[in-house]
């Protein structure tokens, strides 16, 4: 299935209908209770022929002679035959570079901004496998008090914008409580939201605000602070230094005041000059990226197992 066309799939699986407990549940069970139920007449199968059973035995287990059988040569050239499938459907999807409109989009903004993919030591510089997917940003004019201005940002760092609606707890989610339409309908994909960091640099110290862009605009989500330049704390910043580091993360941000918040949040928008127009570049050039590297990843797996 051609995954560029294709809606993701988060349905869980069905539990056997078989069993009468679900097997999580009985797993759960403390030892004095399972030793209660194994001492049970009713639970002991020698006790009659009739005997009740409080747990559906566990499903066979799958054996080699279930499988299909395959030599190491076979199980290599049936990969390579469904990743080369993959990697014509993606192709033949493609339309051929970088599409028009994120084109017009990348050069109003270079008006303003230069972009560079990748980091030193990480990044497409050097050739590594998986380079495009760190993208950096800088502000060619300073900020107002000479500040040097950054924006980071990986491909992958995106997840559905879906809002929490307190009236409507499915809306959203489709199925028998949503609005999912008939059945037998494509299920409309939901609109994406993406995070990215803005950096504001001077005298050897840099303040890093944690953002989030959807169809509500940006939201700075946390603002901390570290030493260093723009360049050294978004190699940081793309080598997953994040939530994890040692260092103080600073203060939990909606805990801010409200009016805090906002400043910070205008401060992005204005000082910064993180605008709709950068905000819906980098949305899309994530998209963009991220099929690349996927094809990418796919031509250079098939390299190496096939």
């Amino acid at each position: 299935m051609m995954r560029s066309n294709a809606i993701a799939r988060r349905i869980a699986s069905a539990i056997p209908t078989n069993y009468a407990i679900p097997r999580a549940a009985s797993s759960a069970m403390s030892s004095s209770a399972m030793d209660a139920l194994a001492s049970s007449p009713s639970a002991s199968p020698s006790s009659s022929s009739t005997a009740r059973y409080y747990f559906s035995p566990p499903p066979p287990m799958m054996t080699a002679t279930h499988r299909r059988q395959f030599s190491s040569s076979e199980a290599a050239t049936e990969l390579g035959s469904i990743l080369q499938r993959e990697i014509n459907e993606e192709t033949e999807a493609s339309t051929g570079g970088i599409p028009a409109e994120l084109s017009e989009l990348r050069n109003d903004v270079s008006a303003k901004w230069t972009i560079l993919e990748g980091i030193v030591g990480i990044g497409n510089e050097n050739g590594e496998t998986g380079s495009g997917a760190t993208v950096r940003m800088f502000r060619k004019d300073a900020g107002s008090n000479g500040a040097k201005i950054g924006v980071v940002f990986h491909c992958q760092d995106t997840e559905d914008d879906i809002k929490f609606d307190e009236n409507d707890p499915f809306a959203g989610m489709g199925g028998e409580n949503g609005e999912g339409g008939e059945e037998g309908d494509e299920e409309e994909e939901p609109p994406q939201a993406v995070r990215f960091g803005v950096t504001v640099s001077k005298g050897g110290r840099t303040v890093v605000m944690q953002c989030r862009s959807g169809d509500e605009g940006v939201n700075v989500e946390s603002v901390m602070v570290r030493d260093g330049d723009t360049e050294s704390v978004l190699s940081e910043l793309a080598g997953g230094e994040g939530l994890h580091a040692a260092l103080y993360q600073g203060p939990e941000f909606t805990e801010l005041a409200e009016d805090l918040q906002e400043s910070f949040r205008t401060y992005v928008t204005k000082e910064c000059g993180v605008d709709d127009d950068v905000t819906a570049f980098v949305s899309m050039y994530c998209d963009y990226c991220e099929q690349e590297e996927y094809v990418s990843w796919m031509k250079t797996a098939i390299d190496i197992l096939d």
